[in-house]
C-alpha cells in the first residue's frame, strides 16, 4: 500500500491529479491510499508521517510549497516530494528540501506516471531491511542507512550512518541478501551504497560524511558510471 498526499489549491488540478493517480495505480496493480489538501496550512495540520509520496504545488496562498516542504522535512525525513509548478525556475528551489522531481502545469499523464514509478522504487528501498546476528542477538538494519560494507577474511564490517556492526560471513552472501541496485562492489573488499556517495575521484568514493571508500582501478569506470546513472535517475 502506497500512501499519497496531494497539496493543491486549484480544484481543477486536484481532480486531474486524482484521476491520473487512480489510473496509474490501476495499471501498476498497486494499492494506494490518497489524501487531498487544499493548502499548506491544512497539510501541516493534518500531516501523517506514514505518507510515502507528496505531490506539492509550489504557488499556493499564505504559505507556498517551498515553505511547506521545509516544515514537512522537519516532520518527515523520508517522504518523496514531487513539486508541481507553472514556472520551471521555482523547481530549482526543491534541492534544498531534497525534492528532485517536479512537474510543469498542465501536468501530463506520462510525466506523472514516470515520477510515481521512480518514487515507488525509492519507497521500496527505504522500507527494505536485513537481519544480522551481532553478539548472539539478531539486529534489524535498514538497508538505506548502510553507507558501505567491508570484508577482511571472514569478518564483515557494516558501516551504517550511525553505527558499526561486525559479523561473520562473506561479502557475496551479504550482497545477495541486500539485493539492492544502489549498492555496488567498487572493490573486491568493499560494497558501497551509491546513495551516500557525494563524489568520486581517482580510485576513491567520497561519502557524504567525508569518509573515503577505496575503488579498485579495474572497477573505477563502472563505479563512476553507476554513480552518474543514479544521479540521472533521481533527476528524471
Amino acid at each position: 500500500m502506497i500512501k499519497i498526499a496531494i497539496c493543491e489549491d486549484e480544484k481543477e488540478q486536484q481532480e486531474l491529479l486524482k484521476r491520473y493517480i487512480n489510473q496509474i495505480f490501476d495499471v501498476l496493480s498497486v494499492k494506494c491510499r490518497l489524501e487531498v489538501f487544499n493548502s499548506g496550512e491544512e497539510l501541516l495540520e493534518r500531516y501523517s508521517k506514514d505518507t510515502d509520496i507528496l505531490l506539492l504545488d509550489i504557488q499556493m496562498g499564505q504559505i507556498n510549497g517551498i515553505d511547506t516542504a521545509r516544515k514537512v522535512r522537519v516532520l518527515d525525513d523520508k517522504v518523496e516530494i514531487i513539486f508541481i509548478t507553472a514556472l520551471i525556475e521555482y523547481a530549482l528551489e526543491g534541492y534544498e528540501v531534497r525534492a528532485y522531481r517536479y512537474l510543469i502545469k498542465p501536468v501530463k499523464y506520462n510525466n506523472l506516471k514516470d515520477n510515481i514509478i521512480n518514487c515507488i522504487k525509492e519507497v521500496d528501498i527505504k522500507n527494505k531491511y536485513i537481519v544480522v546476528k551481532v553478539q548472539g542477538s539478531q539486529t534489524k538494519l535498514n538497508v538505506n542507512e548502510i553507507a558501505y560494507i567491508e570484508v577482511q577474511k571472514e569478518t564483515i564490517t557494516i558501516h551504517t550512518l550511525n553505527e558499526v556492526y561486525k559479523i561473520n560471513g562473506t561479502m557475496s552472501n551479504i550482497e545477495k541478501e541486500i539485493d539492492c541496485s544502489r549498492f555496488f562492489r567498487c572493490h573486491k573488499s568493499f560494497l558501497v551504497n551509491l546513495e551516500h556517495v557525494k563524489s568520486i575521484k581517482q580510485y576513491v568514493a567520497i561519502l557524504e560524511n567525508s569518509k573515503e571508500v577505496p575503488v579498485s582501478r579495474y572497477r573505477f569506470k563502472e563505479t563512476k558510471d553507476k554513480f552518474f546513472d543514479l544521479i540521472e535517475e533521481k533527476l528524471c
